[in-house]
């Protein structure tokens, strides 16, 4: 397959025409259903999550606009894929991606194998747009500005008319996307749309702008975070805890807190609950069916009260523990059936 081929495959398989529109009241299946990368997302557990997510094919490009509700994504980018990031709405509290946070006259741009981390702290509006990185680097030939797309992560400021202008031309292609989805699959209309993204991109990207440097807190809380998911992912099995990682990597408490605050917009108290929570799902999925499953796995991830366990199950996962095995194939309603211990509200 072509570099850039990937994409566009990945497009081919959830839908037959050229656009689709796409709604989400699950974390886990939005982020599974973006492309260009491998993204995980968990929501923020102060509201239900919620996400409408517009694809639209463009030739070798993929837009994707979507409006989505507080949460966090990570993840990398393809090999051979670069991913152009923007924010389409004025926020007093804009997302952070990569640590920084990204307003309405910047853009992220990752190349193939960068590392994304975004944290969305409320409602909000915003584009991707996916482009094979020979056709990126094409467009940013003569641009005056030494742009890394190679494995790299770079915050752009642009010139606040052009990005305007991009960030409407990719509004547009979503609201096609969801309003007119047959009118794409005209070769005359795909044409056109193909050539004005281009332009605008390649205007956006080669008309004074800048790449501003990350704060080296910023990296270095970056590096702190990764760290830590190396030493999680050496065993994915084991609930791991806040003191457990500061003697790991070796730093105090507070370090470790403000690193990833920075990076993820959460404390480690509440990412590693979120993990252990996940750790409780996917033993759920795997396990044979037995009495009092659902108390024995809560309390072995470190769960001891079991209403405030299901309570915060719920929030994450958007269904109770015993919906989770019901949805693996298990006997029965998990409305219609009686509730496991575990199982009630808090």
């Amino acid at each position: 397959m072509r570099q850039g081929g990937r994409v566009v495959a990945a497009f081919e398989k959830v839908a037959s025409a050229q656009a689709l529109t796409r709604r989400f009241d699950k974390a886990g299946d939005f982020g599974s259903a973006l492309l260009g990368g491998e993204f995980d997302t968990t929501p923020e557990r102060s509201e239900p999550f919620l996400a409408t997510l517009r694809l639209l094919r463009v030739g070798d490009m993929v837009v994707q606009q979507g409006t989505t509700s507080a949460h966090r994504t990570r993840g990398g980018i393809f090999p051979g894929i670069a991913v152009l990031i923007v924010n389409l709405q004025a926020a007093e509290r804009p997302a952070r991606v990569n640590g920084a946070e990204v307003g309405t006259a910047e853009a992220v741009l990752l190349g193939g194998g960068a590392e994304l981390t975004v944290y969305n702290p409320r409602y909000l509006d915003w584009a991707a747009l996916a482009l094979p990185l020979p056709l990126l680097e094409e467009l940013v030939e003569v641009a005056p500005l030494p742009l890394r797309v190679r494995g790299a992560s770079s915050l752009l400021a642009l010139r606040p008319d052009r990005a305007a202008r991009l960030a409407s031309a990719l509004s547009a292609a979503g609201r096609l996307a969801e309003d007119l989805p047959a009118m794409v699959d005209t070769p005359c209309c795909a044409s056109n749309l193909a050539m004005a993204l281009r332009e605008e991109v390649a205007a956006a990207l080669t008309a004074e702008a800048e790449i501003r440097p990350r704060p080296r807190a910023v990296g270095q809380a970056l590096r702190i975070v990764a760290a830590a998911e190396a030493f999680m992912e050496a065993d994915l099995t084991r609930p791991v805890y806040t003191e457990q990682l500061c003697a790991a990597l070796g730093v105090s408490a507070r370090r470790l807190h403000d690193a990833f605050h920075a990076a993820l917009g959460i404390s480690p108290h509440a990412y590693l609950k979120s993990r252990r929570l996940m750790l409780v799902r996917r033993a759920l999925l795997s396990r044979e069916d037995g009495p009092d499953l659902v108390k024995s796995v809560a309390l072995g991830h470190g769960f001891w009260h079991l209403g405030h366990f299901a309570r915060d199950y719920r929030a994450l996962f958007g269904e109770l523990p015993s919906e989770t095995l019901a949805s693996r194939g298990a006997k029965g309603s998990a409305r219609g059936r009686p509730r496991k211990a575990g199982d009630g509200a808090a």
